[in-house]
């Protein structure tokens, strides 16, 4: 890894932001499922079709957020992701065992058209104005830092899970689903979305006008 993409501040941003989204992209992906089953109760099957459009509409918005990365800011998509990302984590706040479902898949949804705002024009806003040779190794880094971001991200969210649990004098597998179990797993999703407050911050320095890195041999 040249250390040298680093001095590039928008792209040091962008690797903050790309760990963070890590951390939200695949702490969520394990972390909503293990809510509808064990907070709410939902069925195996049933968790499956609730996230599925929102997987669907994960695969819509990547490309349409790319064709939008070459004509708008990055910054600004990265933003607006940012802000649906952390509006669908804290809107888990209002779903109770009684909620609808249809409210739930919405609030899922959200989140995943959040996630495909970010991605494209992470890279994009991330990697501008580097040296051409440095170009591929900008793009290795920021994967690696993102995949590093999800495999923190799935045990962060597990650690997070369990001490809420204990805080709240709630069990993950003692009898049926209780408000003391979703409060717990609320917390955790509030943690994440505060996260995503953090990563909006560094993603305001994606289109900062500083002086690029000169390539080190």
């Amino acid at each position: 890894m040249n250390l040298a993409l680093f001095a590039w501040r928008p792209f040091a941003m962008g690797a903050l932001v790309a760990l963070i989204y890590g951390t939200a992209l695949f702490g969520s992906t394990y972390l909503l499922p293990v809510y509808m089953q064990m907070g709410l109760g939902l069925s195996a099957s049933l968790v499956g079709s609730i996230l599925l459009p929102s997987g669907l509409v994960l695969a819509l918005a990547i490309p349409l957020a790319a064709r939008a990365a070459d004509r708008q800011p990055a910054s600004g998509l990265v933003s607006m992701g940012l802000s649906l990302l952390a509006l669908s984590f804290a809107a888990m706040v209002v779903i109770g065992l009684q909620s609808s479902l249809w409210l739930l898949m919405a609030i899922t949804v959200i989140g995943r058209i959040g996630l495909g705002f970010i991605l494209p024009s992470l890279n994009l806003g991330a990697m501008r104005g580097l040296d051409k040779a440095l170009i591929p190794q900008g793009s290795s880094t920021i994967n690696f830092v993102r995949m590093l971001g999800g495999a923190a991200g799935v045990s962060l969210c597990g650690i997070l899970l369990e001490w809420r649990l204990v805080a709240r004098g709630a069990s993950l597998t003692d009898g049926p689903p209780s408000a003391a179990r979703l409060a717990a797993f609320d917390d955790v999703f509030l943690i994440l979305a505060a996260l995503c407050g953090l990563a909006m911050l560094a993603a305001r320095h994606l289109n900062q006008p500083v002086q690029p890195p000169e390539r080190i041999a």
